[in-house]
């Protein structure tokens, strides 16, 4: 039987120029992209830090645990139907979202503040936005929207731990269980529900999660 034969190609020199500049320009292409990607993602980094969040002072810090002193916090708030991550998103935000963004009897609109909260109470889950340290509710324009009440809340302390990625259900009430675990640790005793708080805009990558419960002064 007669045996095949090889046949082996040697590309052109001035193949090769074509196909290096092809690399090349393919290389510049991912290089650019991801360099716009990570100034895309330092920026939207930065521009949630900006966002006006509530004051607190720090009495503990254990790793990614904290205990906190609040002052008085104004809230805006509104029900929804249950305790779970994607129905209170759903349900909650964009009443909210549409009343501070001029949704109501002045057409004010106003900025966005940090953090988005939920309140993981089964028999009244609720989301708060965050809207002043200084304020009071008679100070802020009325909503057209039913549902919405504002919420002036007293100075608390409580216990917080921080994660980073996206919320979920899953991820709210496991690092919930971990905050409860520690509180239990440390011999605080809890006052009241879970309570979750979302620093981010859902299109950022870098993101700052919280899981925080209210606890007794000792």
């Amino acid at each position: 039987m007669d045996q095949p034969k090889l046949f082996v190609y040697h590309p052109t020199s001035h193949e090769q120029s074509l196909t290096m500049k092809r690399l090349s320009r393919m290389q510049w292409i991912l290089i650019s992209g991801a360099a716009i990607i990570a100034a895309y993602t330092g920026f939207a980094y930065t521009q949630s830090k900006k966002l006006d969040r509530p004051s607190y002072e720090v009495v503990k810090r254990d790793g990614s645990f904290e205990i906190r002193d609040y002052g008085e916090r104004l809230w805006a708030e509104v029900s929804v139907s249950q305790a779970e991550y994607s129905t209170m998103s759903r349900e909650g935000f964009r009443p909210l979202a549409r009343y501070i963004f001029g949704g109501n009897q002045s057409q004010t609109s106003m900025a966005m503040t940090a953090p988005v909260s939920l309140i993981m109470e089964q028999t009244d889950p609720r989301m708060r936005f965050f809207m002043s340290d200084k304020g009071r509710a008679a100070d802020l324009p009325k909503p057209l929207q039913e549902g919405i009440r504002f919420i002036e809340e007293p100075a608390q302390r409580y216990a917080v731990l921080s994660y980073g990625g996206l919320l979920s259900q899953e991820r709210n009430m496991e690092y919930g269980q971990k905050l409860k675990t520690w509180c239990d640790a440390e011999g605080l005793e809890i006052e009241g529900p879970l309570e979750v708080y979302g620093y981010n805009a859902p299109y950022e990558v870098i993101r700052h999660n919280e899981v925080a419960y209210p606890i007794a002064r000792r």
